[in-house]
């Protein structure tokens, strides 16, 4: 499940912070396979974007995902603002809850966590087209670690800033380093590569787009719903409430070993922070 969701989370960050010059629907089809379990998880994914706020679902499943959640696929769904493009809602549907993602903090905790920035070489490939759009293969090391990357990247998508952060190791310096490059718009396709051993990779590929108007309910949490702290939020049953509960409890326990920088970033996630007013 934590591979599932790092693999989403680098992906739904691409349409966080973009500025959409079209109303309309992305379809996609996302897979993860490798690391240490070695399973492989597929599924599909929907991106809204509108002149006012864009949307990200997914839904993902496998024989082990189908065990944990009693035989449902793990969804995941996240919005926001265009106006406000710092603040992430992570929606979840099955439990009728919601946590609050301020992005550029997770993205200063994260790099402090990971000892500083990193650096990426970008190498610049030929022309394709993927869903009909024309876009530039690319590919992307990092230099002195194991992150690879390949990706078509598209302007006709999105334009403007279309992804300023990160989480985890892949936090965002890849993409100045593309634009320092001269390449700027939309990964339409994606693979990203991590770990030197048991590697885990995860696919994100366009396959449509739709474009027609989005209501405006698709950017709002809908009334009701309770809001939770980002690890409670994962939680797809009552059971796997309850799981996370427990996880939650051993992981304060652990963090009374960790570094002050890694302790204030799992403080952050652990904690619920109030919407911001409108």
């Amino acid at each position: 499940m934590k591979r599932i969701l790092q693999g989403a989370i680098v992906l739904l960050l691409a349409a966080a912070t973009a500025r959409a010059e079209f109303e309309g629907v992305a379809d996609m089809k996302i897979t993860t396979e490798g690391g240490p379990g070695g399973e492989t998880v597929s599924g599909t994914g929907k991106i809204y974007f509108s002149k006012t706020g864009w949307r990200y679902e997914v839904e993902m499943s496998s024989p082990e995902v189908a065990r944990r959640t009693g035989g449902k696929p793990f969804r995941m769904c996240m919005l926001g603002k265009i106006s406000d493009p710092d603040v992430v809602y992570s929606v979840n549907e099955a439990m009728k809850t919601y946590a609050v993602i301020h992005t550029s903090r997770m993205r200063e905790l994260a790099a402090k966590a990971a000892g500083g920035p990193k650096k990426f070489r970008v190498r610049k490939l030929g022309e394709s087209k993927v869903a009909g759009l024309p876009c530039r293969e690319v590919r992307i090391r990092e230099e002195n670690g194991s992150t690879a990357i390949e990706a078509c990247v598209s302007k006709e998508f999105v334009s403007g800033d279309w992804l300023t952060a990160m989480q985890g190791n892949q936090r965002g310096e890849w993409l100045t380093a593309l634009k320092e490059a001269g390449v700027e718009g939309y990964p339409v396709r994606m693979s990203v590569t991590t770990g030197d051993q048991a590697a885990a990779k995860t696919t994100m590929e366009i396959t449509g787009i739709d474009r027609r108007a989005v209501p405006p309910a698709m950017f709002e949490v809908p009334p009701g719903y309770e809001q939770k702290s980002m690890m409670e939020n994962m939680a797809q049953s009552p059971e796997q409430a309850q799981q996370m509960e427990n996880a939650r409890k051993q992981l304060e326990k652990a963090m009374e070993t960790m570094t002050p920088e890694q302790r204030k970033m799992m403080e952050e996630m652990l904690k619920k922070e109030a919407p911001p007013k409108q």
